[in-house]
């Protein structure tokens, strides 16, 4: 079975023609019966950094809506962006706070007692203006912020899956237009805006992919009988070909290095700043920190610098693998740097769903005999096996 068999692309294409009948309400459904009720969880332009990314850590989430208050609209907000820690990741790996923290960088030379005093001064209070930065000012230091979508959740799930799988969006803000016409019907004055809104994350539509009985399970599964290394491969014929489209536009450094490699190493002695560095320099959502032998060792997202603070600011110099393992840095229920999940690159997709779903992550490593990356698959990965070629949305 391979992706271009006759019967794999109709398969591929009975899911989405059904998913294009389908509304995005129906997911908001599945995840409240799933997971429960729970409010949006957005902040203030005029939150700072400190206080977002203790949010994220505390909430287990990736990424937060960002609204300033709507004038004359009691409790109304209007929504300006989605802040992720993809954005605190670009704001973060170049601060001069963190090249003053380097061992050797030449900071601080002089041995007089009132030197050093004046120098740990000045690093705390590059500190406070670090932690203390609105994080307003960081919307736009990503794609996916500088985009942000909001789709109405009586749009079809093809329409969220086609924007989910475009590359840069991970998730989208959805207006639940029936709930604001319910209001109005009933003759509510002055309705805060905003009120109506909520996010969805790709996992959510993985998670409504796998138990919705209204697709096909015939062909569900002929999609995920495909071996993880052809997904793999897909995929980066995909990133490179949405490259090529994207060379006479103005793009970062980064995003025209995707398409070029879907794995990225750095040895488990490198500090954990070098690793975020090479994570972003690489434009991928993970690195594989591998051992001297170039074995899998543990796996470094953007979303392990969540948490960090004033008080464990010098783990960032830690060794990356130490640094994974601290637990000041993790929620419990998170997977740690020894609990790395990987397949062989002959497993059906299938599989990979499995362990994501399972482990609640959002990846799992393609390793060969010796342990070595070769390649990954994500859920954005994953989701995009459901969407036809032809169909594929391009970055613009």
């Amino acid at each position: 079975m391979s992706y271009s068999d006759p019967a794999h692309q109709n398969a591929v294409q009975e899911i989405y023609r059904k998913l294009g009948t389908i509304p995005i309400a129906a997911i908001l459904k599945h995840r409240e019966a799933t997971r429960g009720s729970s409010p949006l969880i957005a902040v203030p332009e005029t939150a700072t950094v400190a206080e977002v990314m203790l949010l994220l850590r505390n909430e287990g989430i990736l990424a937060v809506p960002v609204y300033r208050v709507t004038e004359g609209q009691s409790g109304g907000r209007q929504y300006t962006g989605i802040i992720s820690i993809h954005d605190i990741l670009a704001y973060t790996v170049f601060q001069k706070l963190f090249d003053r923290l380097e061992p050797g960088s030449g900071a601080f030379v002089g041995d007089k007692a009132g030197e050093l005093r004046d120098w740990i001064d000045s690093l705390m209070e590059d500190q406070e203006q670090y932690f203390g930065t609105p994080i307003g000012e960081l919307v736009g230091l990503s794609r996916e912020s500088q985009e942000s979508w909001s789709l109405n959740a009586s749009m079809p799930v093809s329409n969220l899956l086609q924007l989910l799988t475009a590359g840069a969006y991970h998730r989208a803000l959805i207006v639940d237009d029936e709930g604001v016409l319910i209001e109005r019907s009933e003759e509510t004055e002055n309705l805060p805006e905003g009120s109506f809104t909520t996010m969805i994350t790709q996992t959510d539509v993985l998670a409504f992919l796998e138990d919705c009985v209204d697709l096909s399970q015939d062909a569900r599964q002929r999609i995920e009988q495909l071996p993880v290394k052809e997904i793999n491969e897909l995929v980066t014929r995909r990133l490179e070909h949405q490259q090529e489209q994207a060379q006479s536009k103005a793009t970062s450094t980064a995003e025209r290095r995707t398409g070029k490699s879907r794995v990225v190493t750095v040895l488990d002695t490198a500090t954990a700043l070098q690793a975020f560095r090479d994570l972003y320099i690489g434009g991928v959502s993970a690195v594989a920190v591998v051992d001297k032998e170039g074995g899998l060792a543990a796996n470094l997202s953007a979303s392990d610098l969540r948490g960090l603070s004033s008080s464990n600011l010098e783990g960032l110099l830690d060794p990356v693998f130490t640094f994974l393992e601290i637990d000041t840095r993790r929620r419990s229920d998170q997977v740690k740097a020894d609990q790395l999940k990987f397949v062989e690159p002959d497993a059906p997709l299938s599989k990979a769903i499995a362990i994501i779903r399972d482990a609640h992550i959002h990846r799992v490593w393609i390793a060969d005999e010796g342990d070595k990356p070769v390649g990954v698959v994500t859920v954005s990965d994953i989701l995009s096996v459901f969407v036809p070629d032809g169909l594929m949305a391009i970055e613009q």
